[in-house]
């Protein structure tokens, strides 16, 4: 039997032809990323585009699919790619170890994807890769902050306009402000009030790894509340193929 046949069966032949034809790239593969990438390779997305650079450590564990023990210090790209290709062998995946900024994004974001998907934790990098998909009139939908809460009853989705109640979100949209985007950017966010006790700061919230901005302050976690924001984003991507 086809592996994809139960998909089938509820979407039908037309949309399941449109998604195993589509291209749908996924910047940063964390705790969001990691469920949106799994998501999306067991409908059967034809062709990947997997964009981190960072590697699993011992912290990923309680939330990341690709974070185990035995793959500690491996980097998060390769180990997707060989997870989507265990579970469709047919589905074309193209990796990349690359940060994200302003000068990767010119060789990262082409016309041919259908789909942009922003799983990225760092300011810098989430507000560059928004506009850089807007200029190219791509097709974006974006994650906005899942750490510091743990009830999954309060993910919404909705156009960046309409985010409320999440910090990130807030200051996300401050920062497309001032380049002109107001709307248009499909978002995945949390009307939970964050729980953690250290405040969001703003001039912390750049990429926290070494020659990448300084480090943030840590954010509570729990293993639930990321995994259905990726599927919540999965089924967005889904929706905007079909």
């Amino acid at each position: 039997m086809d592996q994809f046949a139960r998909t089938e069966q509820l979407l039908g032949a037309a949309s399941m032809k449109k998604i195993k034809n589509a291209t749908v790239a996924v910047f940063g593969l964390g705790a969001v990323g990691s469920y949106i990438t799994e998501a999306l390779a067991r409908t059967g997305v034809g062709n990947l585009y997997l964009i981190d650079f960072d590697k699993v450590d011992a912290s990923n564990i309680n939330r990341q699919l690709f974070a185990l023990h035995s793959t500690i210090g491996c980097e998060k790209a390769m180990l997707a790619y060989e997870r989507v290709k265990d579970i469709n062998p047919k589905c074309n995946v193209d990796i990349h170890s690359s940060f994200i900024n302003a000068q990767s994004l010119e060789d990262l974001l082409t016309k041919d994807i259908d789909v942009v998907v922003d799983a990225i934790d760092g300011l810098n990098s989430k507000v560059n890769l928004l506009v850089g998909a807007k200029q190219l009139n791509l097709n974006v939908v974006s994650s906005m902050g899942a750490g510091g809460r743990t009830d999954v009853s309060m993910i919404k989705t909705g156009d960046i306009s309409d985010t409320c109640v999440c910090p990130l979100a807030r200051v996300v949209r401050q920062r497309l402000h001032r380049r002109g985007i107001y709307k248009g950017i499909r978002a995945v966010y949390s009307t939970e009030k964050p729980l953690n006790k250290q405040p969001y700061n703003l001039k912390d919230s750049v990429d926290a790894l070494p020659n990448h901005g300084r480090s943030r302050p840590p954010i509570g976690t729990v293993s639930w509340v990321p995994g259905v924001f990726g599927l919540t984003i999965a089924s967005e991507v889904i929706k905007i193929l079909t």
